[in-house]
């Protein structure tokens, strides 16, 4: 993965996280493109590979979950990253989610450590 820039897939259906992710991951050289919910995500991937997918679970047309089971689908080995405005304590959505073949899990509100650290994690895990 050395010397190639990442491709993330951001996908929320609020404009203002996709705006800032866009932002901040643009700043660090990542090329990313986005959607506003798990239909459009869902084209997009039929026809376009990405390093990294994040993707919101509670968005209207096709909740995140959805669209995690038919992005598989279409690329069974595809990384995605779960983004939820709820935090679980007992982690049973993010057990859940993994189980559906996502990677992680990040809770929004998030730090830029938190997203940077979830992407240098999918990134190791590729490699090894």
């Amino acid at each position: 993965m050395k010397g190639k820039k990442l491709k993330i897939l951001v996908v929320d259906d609020e404009a203002g996280v996709r705006d800032l992710i866009t932002y901040l991951l643009e700043s660090m050289g990542y090329i990313i493109r986005t959607a506003k919910d798990g239909l459009e995500a869902v084209e997009i991937v039929a026809n376009e590979e990405f390093d990294i997918i994040f993707l919101d679970v509670h968005m209207p047309n096709m909740k995140g979950t959805e669209a995690l089971e038919s992005i598989k689908k279409i690329r069974p080995k595809q990384t995605v990253i779960i983004f939820s405005s709820s935090s679980d304590p007992y982690y049973v959505f993010e057990s859940q989610a993994k189980q559906k073949g996502a990677f992680d899990c990040l809770y929004k509100p998030f730090e830029l450590d938190d997203l940077l650290n979830v992407i240098n994690k999918a990134v190791n895990n590729k490699v090894n």
